[in-house]
């Protein structure tokens, strides 16, 4: 089913008002049940491929190798094994790529950005619809039954997100715990990676105890996601001790979709997506935010 909202920015006004009030409260139903310690709160629960704003995939050099002068004598004894093979895909700033990079250093440009072909994906959500990109949602789905046949009871709890949603979202937990607080667990509107469209929540809801908190890792539905997610092109998005480097809290329920071959490359190398597009940690943003209301 093609994902259709009935005003351009989204949700409708009565459908946002209900959703973001269903959601605040899964959230606080999360916060209450942590005794106030690791909420998942709101997920990040948040500048692709081909494009001209991406940076060149690798590829061979034309023609023969110049001679090694006798400054490369180091260089040309040296292992190649020694050296790190390059990445397969490069991060972009263009929103419309798979590889595009969203975090506290980069935001989407433009801020309000949204995808032209995003659907409900065909697998059991929380909240009735979770919307992904034409290619995110096939590979979700694909990994969703491929769970199932291991037996893996998995649940959507949030994909997409529009820039209004979320500065809703983020403006409450605002509001509520402060500034500092927020922006561990909650992405700023135009700084979500679920406002791309490549971005999904998932929960077993029969474990309330661990929906939305680090412990999901722990459950065997998180356990097979950090085993089998890359193999449909997901990784986990913030991994455990990353925070400096993501610049949020550990989410073990929070997929990326990067596409299989980056995927795969991505855990196998054990690193953010920072550290393997070799770019800057994004700890933090560049200035305070400031408050619609």
């Amino acid at each position: 089913m093609v994902y259709e909202p009935t005003v351009a920015t989204g949700y409708p006004g009565v459908m946002r008002i209900l959703r973001l009030s269903a959601w605040m409260s899964v959230l606080l139903l999360a916060s209450s049940c942590s005794g106030g310690e690791d909420t998942g709160g709101d997920p990040t629960t948040e500048p692709a491929e081909g494009s001209s704003k991406e940076a060149e995939e690798p590829s061979e050099a034309d023609g023969e190798a110049e001679e090694p002068d006798a400054g490369d004598s180091e260089l040309e004894d040296a292992d190649p094994e020694d050296s790190d093979p390059e990445p397969v895909s490069r991060a972009s700033m263009d929103p419309n790529s798979v590889h595009v990079l969203v975090n506290k250093q980069n935001p989407l440009d433009p801020l309000d950005y949204s995808p032209d072909d995003l659907r409900d994906v065909e697998a059991p959500s929380e909240f009735g619809e979770a919307p992904l990109r034409e290619d995110a949602a096939e590979a979700y789905e694909a990994l969703h039954s491929a769970a199932a046949a291991d037996g893996m009871d998995l649940w959507a709890t949030t994909a997409y997100r529009d820039y209004d949603f979320q500065q809703a979202l983020y403006e409450q937990r605002f509001h509520e715990d402060g500034a500092e607080a927020a922006d561990r667990v909650s992405a700023r509107p135009g700084f979500s990676e679920h406002q791309t469209g490549l971005a999904v929540d998932v929960a077993d809801l029969e474990d309330r105890q661990c929906y939305l908190r680090s412990c999901f890792g722990d459950s065997e539905q998180g356990q097979w996601l950090a085993e089998h997610a890359d193999e449909f092109g997901f990784i986990i998005r913030y991994p455990e001790g990353a925070e400096e480097i993501t610049g949020f809290q550990y989410e073990p329920w929070h997929l990326r979709y990067v596409g299989e071959e980056t995927a795969r490359d991505v855990v196998d190398r054990g690193l953010t997506l920072e550290e393997y597009w070799d770019q800057p940690p994004a700890p933090d943003y560049d200035q305070e935010y400031e408050p619609s209301s």
